[in-house]
């Protein structure tokens, strides 16, 4: 059923009638103008990257017919549709599903599309949708999809493999907060050749799987034609708000092993040498916060250029794919504590113009303002790291970021090379400049024009100062009217280099403003002109639908207002009692930390909801304490050389404000002198160790302890990440399964009369039923027990999880040192001997990879009054809440 004349605005009012099985209710998205069509920014004048023209603007609506019910409308559309039908949807909010395949084959000219009557007055609202678009040419466009329950894909566009969608387009869509029916799903699934996604809205994913994808995929036994012919390529993604994409499993903050949660990814290993010839360009990402990766480019040919990332865990990441242009980007991360910049993999890349604001992602060798990944081995089609290579890196501009050039990230086996860095401008930088040197500049290498500047030069000497091509000196950038840093006043010549070796690649013409560059230049993205700006950071404002606008989508993951969280200001707005500013090395972020000593305390008032989780944080150097009135205290001592980030979750209660107070512990929580406690050594020396005793006889059938690359943190301050694994080999029949194989260690300067904690995480992938159980304690010097426990993994459940593996889960033992001043702390694997050796023998657990378990993170600490002259530095204080 449809009709042609059911709607008439009477002083801006939308009435729905004629039967409509839509509700006449107030739109719960409330659009900021729901009549008149507007047009936030006008594009012309921008440069296109390269886009088609077509995409730049949307186009207008002429229904063919109009229906006033989603059952009315799915039954008129088929995969044979005529070409120029337009069917479209009446104004109104509709309940229930929506499950359609439509197609057909439509031109240029006269396209098959289901649109909104009036672009975004059409409102399905719950209901499980799948929209399955094939054929050639065929459209979707004006649709608001809220809450919507959706499977596998919510939007696709192929009617079957073999069978897909060319030259079709999705325009002014917005998918807000759709529930997924299972624990992954795709939003936006894109199959085909030329496929345009644009001025739409995609806000909030809590599942895995990427918001978007290409979808890449072909079967090895295909042959190379029918491959090419699957792959996605020609795909435009532009002009779109994507944004809210939180941590899995209701976390606060993403774990260094998450993965599947980027907001964008543009294919997949097996296939991302071939040709993608895709753009995504000029879009905004903000709060995508799911995983290390916001963009996850897996193809070649493909430009990344002029989008705007915000808040946002992780990197613009080129994974996989050569000959990819990633130009005029702007990444601000915000001050969240995880933010990247651009992480670079494979050969041949464009990097030019990019803005990197703020990057914060400390201890890790793969995040920092631009990341050269080192190379493993892998080649076109391999899930590794293919080699950096022939990849030309100018004009870029990093200020205020941590690791701000990594020069061979990853730790992998062979350096990038034949890397063209040039007029690039690094300024405020955090520690130093210039990370992962050891093995010293990239060979052959052209080095021109860069200016750097930051606390120190390098973390290696291997790169030195007065490494040519590299100044040392500051370009005293500041912030300007769009906040962003500019050259100021007191700028001293910052001139590019325009004669230098760039191999086959041709300088940038203009800088990160669109504004043609001069022919002397600047180092850096920005050149301080006089001519109108073309491009700029790009807000909710300046993107989305250009017939209708949406109030901003409301945010999960929420940042509580603190005043002047990374003291940009001095102590304004900070109740202090003897705090102080420091600044140049002693600072972290924008020049400036507080400082504490002694009694000394900075407070302010906080707002927040009740019964509603947050989380804590700061980046710390040397003592520190951070409270929340009495509802969380987060206490201990970090490095006194470098700032680390802490961080502690509570929930409000009935509490709707609280005391924030940071200030020195009364008391502290200390380590012993236990050695090697994460095992990082014990596997770089692949098993063996100084410290480390290893109960083991695998002749004698006494079981085996060696290294292994599981970890459950990422370990600082070790040459790799490990654990020891402990086992008894399925290949080996002479087990003595009464032996306790494990490890020990005796550790001296022990505290007496002292409350102590011994802990360590513990990994059995056995289950409910595992045959064995962990035996750890602590031993006196005569080798007597003075504490002990046994720990099931079947009772480990609710216990803290490591964030690399998650299977290692924490166990604690407390206890007093009494007069012990040097104790023996132990860890054995004991087998359920209730079984006889012919049952342990047969069973899966034997059989089935090993008798094993693996020991990580040992500590034994205690708690302590801090020395009369610690003090404490503190910085991006920030406080956190999620609002699913």
């Amino acid at each position: 059923m449809y009709r042609k004349t059911c709607l008439a605005l009477v002083l801006g009012l939308i009435l729905v009638g004629c039967n409509s099985s839509s509700t006449d209710t107030t739109n719960p998205i409330d659009p900021v103008d729901p009549v008149d069509p507007v047009d936030p920014v006008d594009p012309s004048g921008e440069p296109s990257f390269g886009l088609p023209d077509g995409v730049l603007s949307t186009e207008d609506i002429n229904c063919s017919q109009v229906f006033d019910s989603l059952s009315g409308l799915a039954d008129a559309t088929s995969t044979e549709m005529d070409a120029g039908t337009t069917l479209c949807l009446a104004d109104g909010e509709y309940s229930g599903d929506f499950q359609v395949t439509f197609g057909g084959s439509g031109t240029a000219d006269k396209p098959i599309k289901i649109a909104a009557e009036n672009p975004g007055k059409a409102i399905l609202k719950g209901g499980e949708v799948a929209i399955n678009m094939g054929g050639s040419y065929s459209q979707l466009q004006g649709l608001i999809f809220d809450g919507v329950e959706y499977g596998s894909n919510l939007i696709a566009t192929r009617f079957g493999t073999n069978d897909l969608c060319s030259d079709c387009r999705i325009s002014e869509i917005s998918i807000l907060n759709a529930v997924a029916q299972d624990d992954y799903g795709i939003l936006v699934h894109i199959y085909g050749k030329d496929i345009w996604l644009d001025h739409s809205v995609i806000s909030g994913k809590t599942v895995a799987n990427p918001m978007i994808s290409f979808n890449r995929w072909v079967d090895e036994s295909w042959d190379e034609e029918t491959q090419l012919a699957e792959l996605a390529q020609g795909i435009v993604v532009y002009n779109n708000y994507i944004a809210n994409r939180p941590p899995a499993d209701n976390k606060m903050y993403a774990s260094s092993s998450d993965n599947d949660y980027e907001a964008i990814r543009t294919g997949l290993s097996a296939t991302h040498h071939y040709p993608g010839n895709s753009f995504i360009v000029r879009n905004v990402f903000e709060r995508i916060q799911g995983e290390a990766e916001v963009i996850s480019n897996k193809g070649s040919n493909n430009v990344i250029a002029y989008n705007t990332i915000r808040n946002s865990y992780g990197s613009l990441t080129n994974r996989h794919g050569n000959t990819n242009t990633i130009s005029n980007n702007f990444i601000l991360s915000e001050d969240y504590p995880f933010a990247g910049g651009l992480r670079i993999v494979d050969d041949g890349h464009t990097i030019t113009n990019n803005y990197i604001e703020s990057a914060r992602y400390k201890n890790t060798s793969h995040h920092g303002g631009i990341v050269l990944l080192g190379y493993d081995g892998a080649g076109d089609g391999d899930n590794g790291y293919q080699q950096v290579e022939n990849v030309y890196i100018a004009n870029n501009t990093i200020v205020d970021s941590v690791n701000s050039l990594n020069i061979d990230g990853g730790n992998k086996s062979n350096q990038p090379k034949e890397v063209y860095l040039v007029n690039n401008l690094i300024d405020h930088g955090i520690g130093p400049v210039i990370v992962q040197a050891e093995n010293g500049i990239m060979p052959d290498s052209s080095l021109a024009g860069n200016i750097f500047y930051g606390q120190t030069f390098s973390d290696d000497d291997q790169v030195s100062l007065g490494t040519e091509g590299i100044e040392f000196y500051s370009a005293n950038l500041a912030i300007g009217s769009d906040n962003l840093y500019r050259p100021s006043d007191s700028t001293p010549d910052i001139s590019a280099v325009s004669d230098y070796d760039n191999g086959d690649f041709s300088a940038p013409s203009i800088d990160m403003d669109g504004q043609t560059r001069s022919g002397v230049s600047s180092a850096g993205a920005d050149e301080a002109l006089d001519s109108e700006v073309a491009l700029q950071a790009l807000n909710y404002a300046d993107v989305g639908p250009n017939s209708y606008r949406l109030n901003k989508p409301e945010a999960i993951m929420l940042e509580v207002d603190v005043d002047n969280p990374a003291f940009d200001e001095g102590l304004a707005n900070w109740t202090t009692s003897g705090a102080e500013i420091v600044t140049g090395t002693d600072a972290f972020s924008r020049g400036a930390s507080a400082k504490l000593t002694g009694a000394s305390s900075l407070s302010q008032s906080i707002a927040l909801s009740t019964d509603t989780p947050y989380v804590v944080s700061a980046f710390v150097k040397g003592s520190y304490q951070l409270a929340i009135g009495d509802l969380v205290k987060l206490s201990g001592v970090e490095s006194s050389s470098d700032y680390t980030w802490v961080s502690a979750e509570f929930n409000s209660g009935d509490s709707t404000s609280g005391t924030l107070i940071l200030s020195l512990p009364e008391h502290v929580t200390t380590a012993t002198d236990l050695e090697d406690g994460n095992l990082g050594e014990f596997r770089s020396n692949s098993g063996s160790s100084n410290v480390w005793v290893q109960h083991e006889g695998d002749s004698e059938g006494l079981g085996d302890v060696g290294s292994s690359g599981d970890s459950a943190f990422t370990d600082t301050g070790s040459s790799s990440s490990g654990s020891a694994r402990v086992r008894f080999k399925a290949s080996a029949s002479n087990h003595d399964f009464t032996a306790t194989p494990g490890l020990s260690q005796t550790v001296a300067n022990i505290p007496s009369n002292t409350n102590m904690s011994y802990s360590l995480y513990y990994c059995d992938n056995k289950g409910d039923d595992s045959l064995s159980t962990l035996h750890y304690g602590v031993k006196d010097d005569s080798g007597i027990i003075i504490a002990e426990a046994f720990s099931h993994v079947s009772d480990l459940d609710d216990a803290p999880q490591g964030s690399v593996k998650t299977c290692f889960k924490q166990v604690e033992l407390a206890f007093n040192s009494a007069d012990n001043t040097t104790l023996e702390v132990f860890a054995f694997m004991q087998i359920d001997t209730s079984n006889s050796d012919p049952e342990i023998y047969a069973s899966e657990q034997f059989t089935d990879d090993e008798l094993e378990v693996r020991l990580d993170e040992f500590s034994l600490t205690y708690l302590a009054t801090p020395s009369s002259n610690s003090e404490g530095l503190f910085d991006d204080v920030r406080l956190m809440s999620r609002e699913d």
